[in-house]
């Protein structure tokens, strides 16, 4: 075997083992454990992070930050890379925005001088347009990781009612008119709710020993889902407290509803243009929900709960009374 093949090797094995000696890969590869010193040597230098643990069960191992082998892309994979990356450019945060920019510089500079020219004429050419929020969102990666890991975070929430102090297991994060949302348990209104990461005034791992749900068999893809056709695990975190909300749509309205609401599938078009939207809401998103329909205009009219109806009576109240109505 070549030694560059063999390095290739070790790296991919010394990856997948975490931990191991020398004589383990000397015995692997049928080398003599100075040929695998040189080479973890050589791997050493190339940024490979290892670690060595003396003692009768020491070794070898790998630390967080693994190198990955290489990786041969052709030249539309390469640049199907920055394409991908180009419609990420104007989020005001991302979980791995520093990474990810690092990693691209690290790309950009090993292609040839043509893919180059290509790549850069494409950012000129092509722009996936998002309302760049200056917001800080500094616990997004967090939430990110919480998520995956199935695990609580004790929060300070800085909600309408003010900052408060709960523990959320998210369910994921995803990004919507420039803001990151997370859908999460709350454990203090014992149900799923929906917060924005850039809210979040203090997050880390809640307690040891803190209870958590079973949330592996909901995606965050079902959070986009009408609520008939949400999991069964969203189901029984939500309760059954739900209030339906009813509104007609004018033509215009409809129109509207179709490229800038995110319910559409909420809503029936009738034959003549006009259209009925059918939601169902908790209680504590009766403000959110009257302010919204009550800013759409008189295109939208909210028939029922009566609670919402109240609340945009007493939004438009205070709006006319702000223009001196």
């Amino acid at each position: 075997m070549s030694k560059s093949k063999r390095l290739m090797e070790l790296m991919i094995a010394v990856n997948k083992k975490r931990k191991f000696t020398v004589r383990e890969l000397a015995e692997e590869f049928q080398v003599s454990k100075r040929t695998i010193m040189r080479d973890l040597q050589v791997l050493d230098e190339l940024g490979l992070p290892l670690y060595a643990e003396y003692g009768p069960h020491g070794g070898y191992r790998v630390l967080n930050e693994r190198l990955l082998p290489p990786i041969m892309f052709s030249e539309q994979e390469a640049v199907a890379m920055f394409f991908a990356y180009q419609s990420l450019q104007h989020y005001g945060a991302l979980p791995f925005h520093e990474e990810a920019a690092s990693a691209l510089t690290k790309f950009y500079y090993y292609l040839p001088e043509d893919t180059k020219q290509k790549i850069d004429i494409m950012k000129h050419r092509v722009v996936f347009w998002s309302p760049k929020r200056q917001i800080h969102a500094p616990y997004l990666r967090l939430l990110l990781d919480a998520a995956m890991q199935q695990r609580p975070l004790q929060v300070t929430y800085d909600s309408k009612e003010g900052a408060k102090e709960r523990v959320l297991q998210p369910v994921g994060v995803y990004s919507h008119n420039g803001f990151w949302y997370s859908p999460a348990f709350c454990f203090l209104k014992n149900r799923l709710q929906l917060f924005r990461a850039d809210r979040l005034l203090h997050a880390d791992w809640a307690a040891e020993g803190h209870p958590v749900m079973d949330i592996s068999g909901f995606p965050i893809s079902d959070w986009f889902q009408p609520p008939d056709g949400r999991s069964s695990s969203q189901g029984r975190a939500e309760g059954s407290e739900k209030l339906q909300l009813e509104a007609r749509l004018t033509k215009e309205a409809v129109r509207r509803f179709r490229w800038e609401a995110w319910f559409e599938r909420e809503m029936v078009v009738e034959e003549n243009g006009e259209g009925r939207i059918t939601l169902s809401i908790h209680p504590d998103e009766i403000g959110y929900f009257a302010q919204y329909f009550a800013g759409l205009g008189p295109g939208v009219v909210v028939e029922k709960p009566a609670a919402v109806i109240s609340e945009i009576r007493n939004w438009l109240i205070e709006q006319n009374k702000a223009y001196g109505l």
